[in-house]
């Protein structure tokens, strides 16, 4: 990878994790952000709010994954404007998963297909 890309993810990634940060009051502890085709992943770990923890513990799983999926689609368009400013390309679709009890989140942004030159 060259540097300038990967100068590109590193960026991505604190400007991600930041988002979840704003919108969550703590941002995980771990991500990484990768080209696959035309597609930005961003891999996500240790996300899980105190209280999604919390519910966890008491067997609410469905609420604690309702509830991070409406937090995640209220950074859709933040996260997919980032990706945009950072890649130069613009995100066609944006396709959010989570799993409560791996404490794992991943971002999924579909590019536009590079016009042919």
């Amino acid at each position: 990878m060259s540097e300038s890309r990967q100068t590109d993810f590193q960026a991505l990634s604190t400007e991600i994790a930041q988002i979840y940060k704003t919108h969550y009051g703590r941002g995980p502890t771990k991500i990484t952000a990768a080209y696959m085709g035309d597609a930005v992943v961003c891999l996500l770990e240790d996300v899980n709010l105190p209280a999604q923890t919390a519910l966890l513990n008491r067997g609410k799983t469905d609420l604690a994954q309702a509830i991070h999926a409406e937090l995640q689609l209220g950074m859709a368009d933040a996260m997919s404007e980032t990706v945009q400013r950072i890649t130069g390309r613009t995100v066609r679709t944006y396709v959010p998963g989570f799993n409560a009890t791996g404490n794992a989140t991943t971002d999924v942004f579909f590019l536009e297909p590079v016009a042919a030159a």
